[in-house]
């Protein structure tokens, strides 16, 4: 009973739940409203109980400036992409580009430096091909650029991974900001475009005498090939995710509680219909199961779930089955942060050692709880809004000088619109009441 009250407490105290909670309670049931402590309390102590059978939670060690001393001869390289936001007239996004912050505390001359990896402006995807389709419907024609420019973030940011690993880099870690592996159920839409024969090559440099036929060239593929690359890095690779939107940690550990026969079926599918029911993420609960430093160790876990939402016996299906599963873990990194998610391809050989640094790069700013190192390099790889639309007037003048010379009138109109066309300004806007 007295574990029960300390995670009531822990919920109403400082636990991210509540607050979550606090936000949607307008909406809620008073039936939901009135069971959110008493549900989610059973929940994070059905947990507690299971992480602490399964010996999960470790205990880190920092100590701040000795730490650093012990680590200062150690290479990080941080992993970011960004996107031009503007709206495209083409089947792929105009700008795109993967950055990484390198640094290395010891160095005399080069402690840390920046480096676009991978920069695109053009065609990412083909129009040209028979899995790609114009969208009648606006809304879903959205959707599809939206997708297009995930999926560009995405690979583009395995690709400044693998190019790492094709010039033998000598880094200590490697961390890139957000998942190690993506969910691929949306690029398996039908009408998803593949990438051009052109951006495939100069993406990856070991696909170039390979073959590279439409299908070959489509998202799941290509990602497929990338990340099968990243797991064969001779240095520990993570990916960190800041805040959890879901429960994979949770929901997989009671599965393997579930088939071990150490919790019921009955008990196992009520415990997964709370948590869809409340929204309970796995940050949400191991906020109030963690103290700050400690962690999770990882447990396997499988991204890419067949039959979900793709249609049965598509070639996709089994693509999904191929790719590799993810470890999972989390860590703590201070009493007012939620714990950040840790993913690997790989099982780490030095779990501890790899943890603390994580720590201890979430350490270096007060009231942050995220490696700094990713915050630095998120802004570095962000496109900004003058780069934007210098890159969309560069090609809104080629797409002019194609049109005039295949003398397209309908292409000469549209990139005359864009290049002429100017930001509404607060000059040129109608004065009500007013005339001149």
């Amino acid at each position: 009973m007295s574990t029960e009250i300390n995670i009531k407490d822990k919920i109403k105290r400082n636990s991210s739940m509540f607050v979550n909670f606090v936000k949607s309670a307008v909406t809620a049931s008073p039936k939901v409203q009135n069971n959110f402590l008493d549900v989610s309390a059973k929940v994070a102590e059905t947990v507690l109980k299971i992480v602490k059978d399964a010996d999960l939670v470790v205990d880190l060690n920092y100590k701040g400036k000795e730490f650093w001393s012990e680590n200062r001869c150690k290479t990080a390289c941080f992993v970011d992409g960004g996107v031009d936001k503007t709206s495209i007239i083409s089947s792929a996004p105009l700008s795109i580009r993967a950055g990484s912050y390198v640094v290395k505390p010891d160095a005399i001359s080069k402690r840390e430096y920046f480096e676009e990896s991978m920069v695109f402006l053009g065609d990412l995807y083909d129009p040209k091909n028979e899995l790609y389709d114009f969208i009648d419907d606006d809304f879903e024609e959205d959707q599809m650029l939206n997708k297009k420019k995930d999926g560009a973030r995405i690979i583009f940011e395995a690709a400044t991974i693998v190019k790492h690993i094709l010039l033998n880099k000598k880094f200590d870690y490697c961390f890139l900001h957000g998942p190690i592996e993506g969910t691929v159920m949306p690029f398996s839409v039908p009408g998803f475009p593949t990438f051009t024969k052109f951006a495939i090559e100069n993406m990856f440099p070991f696909a170039v005498n390979k073959k590279t036929d439409v299908a070959a060239r489509h998202f799941i593929n290509v990602y497929l090939e990338a990340l099968n690359y990243i797991k064969k890095g001779k240095f520990p690779i993570y990916g960190i995710v800041e805040t959890s939107n879901s429960a994979p940690y949770v929901k997989n550990l009671l599965y393997n509680y579930k088939s071990q026969g150490k919790i019921s079926d009955k008990d196992y599918n009520n415990f997964i219909k709370i948590i869809k029911k409340y929204k309970i993420t796995d940050s949400h609960l191991l906020e109030i199961i963690l103290s700050s430093g400690q962690a999770l160790k990882p447990i396997e876990i499988k991204k890419q779930i067949q039959g979900f939402t793709v249609t049965t016996g598509s070639s996709w299906e089994d693509k999904m089955e191929s790719f590799p599963k993810v470890f999972i873990g989390y860590i703590k990194t201070t009493d007012n942060n939620s714990p950040i998610r840790i993913e690997s391809l790989n099982n780490s050989k030095n779990l501890i050692k790899d943890y603390e640094y994580i720590l201890g790069t979430s350490r270096l700013l007060p009231n942050y709880g995220f490696p700094v190192g990713l915050n630095v390099v998120d802004k570095f790889a962000k496109i900004p809004n003058w780069m934007s639309k210098a890159s969309r007037k560069y090609y809104a003048t080629h797409l002019l000088r194609q049109a005039v010379k295949n003398k397209d009138q309908n292409t000469i109109s549209l990139a005359v619109k864009i290049l002429s066309k100017k930001a509404r300004s607060w000059r040129n806007r109608p004065i009500g009441g007013i005339t001149k």
